[in-house]
């Protein structure tokens, strides 16, 4: 059986990548028939290890401190990578870090090994760009979305060279119904007035709304404050119920009309999969890579990023019943294919083709 490592950097354990890994690693145990093992290195550790339940990892820890982290992969990674290889002689290694792939490239050119090196870099390339030295560096590359697998074709990397594998979502399925009176809409996520997730734009489109509906907002207060105040400016303090934050906040939402996506970018929005697959209807911004792949006629409505016009009339048409939205078990229907056991028959496929 063929052996592959998995090469992770310190992560906060609470963020994207490490839902992903975990959901990856489930999947795997509960199929337990592969032509592969897989093993995970986390070099830093993380603040929060719920991640790495039911995952074969080696967890090296450094420090909690950003500085000391750094000093260390500037001095020690390249060793601590070496001897991981030198020890577990893998038949490929595929890292989400570009550092790491890099690393591990140079690593098996010394040791004179012929393995592949598999990229697996789970942002837009246009918002995160890599240097082109360091990306080319990969022999192949796992795409997380339509977006991201042409923005590596626009850099130059052959199309054969890359796997589109989605991400997988853990949901119990449970279908979240559609209120009769009141229109909830959901926001969920990190609170941040600019920036990547760009709230000022869904509060900017919300405050033209007219009718009965509220926003039901999940996420940290501790950054709630600016969007607080900006909600306050636009006399929407009567339609926001603020909820904090909330560990399993989909198992707290008793009705849903839609979910709301104002990002600027994603790599693939976990929400709109997450939100889906219990149901609930999604109206996001058509950022460059992932929205694509999610939202159909089905289930949902995009609109272009920046066009609050557009955003307003979407949004003012479902509270007044001119968007007759479809049924939770109709759109949950659609989120089928990032189930795990989709996902995984994808990743595999993938290793199989890669390591064959």
């Amino acid at each position: 059986m063929k052996k592959g490592l998995l090469f992770v950097p310190f992560m906060t354990g609470m963020g994207g990548k490490e839902t992903v890994i975990h959901n990856l690693f489930a999947a795997m145990n509960k199929q337990q028939s592969s032509h592969y093992n897989l093993k995970a290195y986390s070099i830093g550790g993380s603040f929060d290890y719920h991640w790495a339940d039911g995952v074969p990892a080696s967890v090296t820890e450094i420090s909690k401190k950003r500085i000391i982290r750094t000093a260390y992969y500037a001095s020690v990674l390249p060793l601590k990578m070496h001897k991981i290889i030198k020890q577990e002689k893998p038949d490929f290694i595929i890292s989400v870090n570009p550092i790491m792939w890099t690393i591990a490239k140079y690593i098996s050119k010394q040791m004179h090994i012929n393995i592949p090196i598999i990229a697996w870099y789970h942002y837009s390339l246009s918002n995160k760009p890599i240097k082109p030295f360091i990306l080319k560096s990969a022999d192949y590359y796992l795409a997380i979305s339509s977006g991201i697998k042409q923005e590596l074709i626009n850099r130059g990397i052959e199309a054969k060279r890359i796997f589109l594998v989605f991400n997988p979502i853990v949901s119990d399925g449970q279908l979240i119904p559609q209120p009769l009176k009141t229109k909830h809409f959901i926001y969920l996520g990190r609170l941040m007035l600019d920036g990547q997730k760009n709230l000022r734009e869904l509060l900017t489109a919300l405050s033209k709304v007219q009718g009965d509906w509220v926003l039901d907002v999940f996420g940290d207060p501790a950054q709630a404050q600016p969007i607080v105040e900006f909600a306050q400016q636009l006399k929407l303090d009567q339609k926001i119920i603020w909820h904090g934050f909330v560990s399993d906040p989909w198992n707290h939402i008793p009705k849903a009309t839609a979910l709301l996506l104002t990002s600027k970018y994603e790599g693939l929005p976990m929400v709109l999969c997450e939100a889906i697959s219990h149901g609930v209807y999604i109206v996001s911004a058509n950022m460059p890579t992932g929205p694509d792949d999610i939202v159909n006629q089905q289930n949902g409505q995009l609109y272009d990023p920046g066009d609050t016009v557009t955003l307003t009339r979407i949004i003012q048409k479902i509270v007044d019943n001119e968007t007759e939205l479809p049924q939770p078990a109709d759109i949950q229907k659609t989120s089928v294919k990032f189930s795990p056991e989709a996902y995984l028959k994808r990743f595999n496929n993938a290793i199989n083709a890669i390591v064959h």
